[in-house]
């Protein structure tokens, strides 16, 4: 009698579990920190640096706000021009460095005009410190930005979790502390500028230095760019401002800290409101990370539901409300923040461009939320009335969902590279960017073959391993060759749409390198390792690293 044969293979797909790769320390601290130095100093200054001249708070926020979004729309729109500004490690430190000596002195400019206190001159030292600290804060921003944009997604999501509460930690703390005693909440103000600059230093000598096509990005099609991610980004920015007003300098405010002890009431409740917000934003990476904008699905119906129980008894209490409002103002900021970092990323478009147009607009639109609630604003009653904060935040909420891009419209703003010669010209380009092509997959150890130099090109003479390619008929020199060598990468990159990381992933194999070595070189996990390696050799429906090789030599590069 035959028995039937039966086979049951499972397989374990590391990319599903959700594992972030290496995540660096200097990372979600110095990014918590700096949202710590915003809310102390753009929105909180009356009660830190100048207490004497509380009156100016509203043109030092102004003023900030202005510069902050032109400096980071100039970053997107001169990109070009200023490329030699940041063409070297050494130069990236040096206008890093630049950036924190402008929050500090916007800071000790603020110090000075506390001891004017009123008139044209206390004025002009407002404005001074508006602009030194719109800019400053700007150039720090858009590095951490960078440095965030050659993450992985989880990587990313964790990250932007993790800081929040590193954020209300200090800013809460700061707080407490110039209760107590207010020059040592100024120091503190003043030295969180240059401790973010030495977190940027290390986060970017581990994350950034090492790439080698940190600056090969996709070009864009600006207006098309900028139509599909400047919508939302105004509409939610809207939102931020009035949240920001209501939470950080609004009555509420005010009132907990006129109370005698209640500055531990508010500490606790900003705290509790990033513990939430950490725990949401994790909770939507592990479970829906493959959708696109997938911590909007998650998020902003939970910011609704908060909004919502403004309106309830519960909204009366001052400690509650103070958890609503912040926690609401946490999870969209870090919606956004991740939305900017996986645009960059997964399409490898250039940080300046992605965060420049989308966090410059986010700030406009911010800057003109805040100014809605000031006294005969549009929205003035918004910052004591419940129920009309609640119905502006979820008109905003539900624009600006429905406005987000999806990834056909973000592909359609992409400039693309020339196609392979390899390919069959019969090859559905649009399968291939999707990844849907059912292609089988080698084990990575099996595939992949180690090899010492790194010479691009330069492989092992050893019988079985990969040829070395064909010599060009030109003598080259080693620069030409390395260029071109990554301009062939670039290419194959461009043509099936690979993220920012597994571009490095792709220049790596191409040059031989073993799963170990990319490890080392690219500051991530072995499962991370293996998993981009596998995802590259099924978009490019290749099964050895033999045939990369191949694919990418093929390129014909000017």
């Amino acid at each position: 009698m035959k028995l039937p044969y039966i086979k049951v293979e499972v397989e374990y797909r590391e990319e599903e579990t959700g594992a972030p790769g290496k995540v660096s320390p200097a990372l979600i601290v110095g990014f918590g920190l700096h949202w710590a130095w915003v809310y102390l100093f753009m929105f909180n200054g009356q009660y830190i640096l100048f207490p004497e001249a509380d009156s100016m708070q509203l043109l030092l926020s102004a003023t900030s706000g202005v510069f902050h979004a032109v400096a980071l729309l100039l970053y997107a729109v001169f990109l070009k021009q200023a490329r030699q500004l940041f063409d070297t490690p050494a130069h990236i430190r040096r206008n890093r460095a630049i950036a924190a000596f402008l929050v500090a002195c916007a800071t000790l400019l603020c110090m000075a005009g506390n001891m004017v206190s009123v008139g044209p001159l206390a004025a002009a030292l407002f404005v001074l410190a508006g602009v030194a600290s719109g800019v400053g804060s700007a150039m720090l921003l858009m590095s951490f930005g960078v440095s965030f944009s050659v993450c992985d997604l989880p990587t990313i999501a964790l990250c932007a979790a993790l800081s929040m509460v590193v954020s209300a930690l200090a800013f809460a703390l700061t707080l407490v502390v110039s209760a107590a005693f207010v020059p040592a909440g100024a120091l503190l103000c003043l030295a969180l500028p240059f401790l973010e600059l030495l977190c940027l230093n290390k986060c970017s000598a581990d994350l950034v230095d090492k790439l080698e096509f940190s600056f090969m990005t996709m070009p864009v099609r600006t207006a098309s760019f900028v139509g599909h991610l400047g919508v939302p980004s105004v509409v939610f920015g809207v939102l931020l401002g009035i949240l920001r007003c209501c939470a950080l300098t609004g009555p509420l405010l005010d009132l907990l800290l006129a109370a005698g002890g209640a500055e531990s009431a508010f500490s606790f409740s900003v705290f509790a409101a990033s513990l939430f917000a950490c725990a949401a934003l994790i909770m939507a990476m592990l479970t829906l990370r493959k959708s696109r904008n997938f911590a909007f699905r998650v998020l902003v119906p939970l910011i609704a539901v908060l909004l919502v129980t403004l309106c309830t008894p519960y909204g009366t209490d001052g400690t509650f409300r103070c958890f609503a409002l912040f926690g609401s103002y946490f999870m969209l900021e870090a919606c956004l923040w991740v939305m900017y970092a996986d645009i960059a990323q997964s399409y490898r478009v250039s940080a300046f461009t992605t965060f420049g147009f989308g966090h410059g607009l986010l700030s406009a639109g911010s800057l003109a939320g805040f100014l809605m609630l000031q006294p005969g604003g549009l929205l003035e009653a918004a910052s004591t009335e419940p129920m009309m904060l609640a119905l502006v935040g979820l008109i905003a909420l539900t624009l600006g969902v429905a406005t987000l891009p999806n990834g056909a419209e973000m592909r359609s703003t992409l400039i693309r590279g020339r196609l392979c010669p390899l390919l069959d010209d019969q090859t559905d380009l649009e399968e291939l960017m999707g990844g849907e092509v059912a292609a089988s997959e080698p084990s990575v150890e099996e595939a992949v073959v180690p090899m010492p130099s790194d010479t691009p090109g330069a492989v092992s003479s050893a019988p079985g391993d990969i040829p070395e390619p064909a010599t060009p008929a030109v003598q080259e020199s080693p620069e030409q060759r390395a260029g071109r060598f990554k301009r062939k990468c670039a290419a194959v990159a461009d043509t099936f749409l690979l993220s920012r990381k597994k571009t490095e992933v792709l220049l790596l194999l191409a040059k031989g390198r073993n799963s170990a070595a990319i490890q080392e070189a690219l500051y991530i996990s072995a499962g991370t390792a293996n998993t981009h390696m596998r995802h590259i050799y099924r978009k490019l429906d290749v099964h050895s690293q033999h045939e990369l090789i191949d694919l990418v030599e093929s390129m014909v590069v000017d």
